[in-house]
């Protein structure tokens, strides 16, 4: 019998992921199959992994999407507002393709996800959809991995997370006059209207951050993240963008 070699895939926060040759090979859960049933649905795109089935060790087995991976923090190369702009229109193309699972209400509903639904559900979010699950080559966009946490919700669940990342909205880079700028550009390529920017953004993503604070706060499998620190990263956040993108409080975190 032959061996077969397993590379272990660093950069995931709660699962072992292995790769063997061309696929990836990862832990199952009892929302694999409208995870597989959305993959399935996004293939057309080429931008998403695509099914396999499952192994002999009940792992499933997706396709390997080739090249960096947006790790971080960012390197120059992807703070650029190119990046910005093609990260914002892949989500879109995303978000569109999914919207059919909704309307034919195959894939849609609240149940078999991993985590309930976001109301009101315009598509299926990715759900952590941040360049450390996106995969770029020569600085462009070309994939997106890891939709375990997909869950039905709106399409700014998505957007203001991605936003949150990528603006960056954070003290540590950039001004907050350049930060407008980046989250109305981003806005702008996703096709979102100019207000959602200016006026909606902050408080949008002051309701990603305390979601991000509950699970890490509240979900046994987050003990790492909990034992990092991760909780104190986004509650120091969540002051930042509550006094300089928000023009009333938000959240009870």
């Amino acid at each position: 019998m032959s061996c077969v070699e397993e590379e272990v895939l660093t950069g995931g926060g709660l699962n072992e992921v292995v790769r063997i040759g061309s696929t990836v090979r990862r832990p199952t859960g009892p929302w694999t199959p409208a995870v597989h049933r959305l993959l399935e649905h996004l293939a057309p795109l080429g931008i998403a992994p695509v099914v396999h089935g499952v192994d002999e060790r009940g792992r499933e087995v997706l396709s390997y999407l080739e090249g960096e991976v947006g790790h971080p923090p960012l390197g120059e190369s992807l703070r650029s507002d190119e990046v910005l702009v093609a990260v914002a229109r892949m989500v879109r193309r995303l978000h569109d393709r999914s919207a059919g699972l909704v309307e034919a209400r195959s894939g849609g509903g609240s149940d078999g996800w991993q985590f309930p639904a976001v109301s009101p559900v315009e598509v299926i979010c990715h759900n952590d959809l941040a360049p450390y699950n996106m995969v770029f080559r020569d600085g462009i966009p070309v994939g997106v991995f890891d939709f375990d946490g997909a869950r039905p919700g709106p399409r700014w669940w998505d957007v203001a997370y991605t936003a949150y990342c990528l603006v960056p909205f954070s003290p540590e880079f950039g001004t907050v006059e350049e930060q407008w700028r980046r989250a109305g550009l981003f806005c702008e390529a996703y096709g979102l209207p100019e207000a959602v920017a200016v006026e909606g953004m902050g408080l949008k993503v002051l309701a990603r951050l305390e979601d991000m604070v509950a699970m890490i706060r509240e979900r046994p499998e987050f003990w790492r993240q909990r034992e990092e620190g991760h909780e104190e990263y986004y509650l120091g956040h969540v002051e930042y963008v509550r006094e300089n993108f928000c023009s009333a409080e938000s959240g009870s975190i």
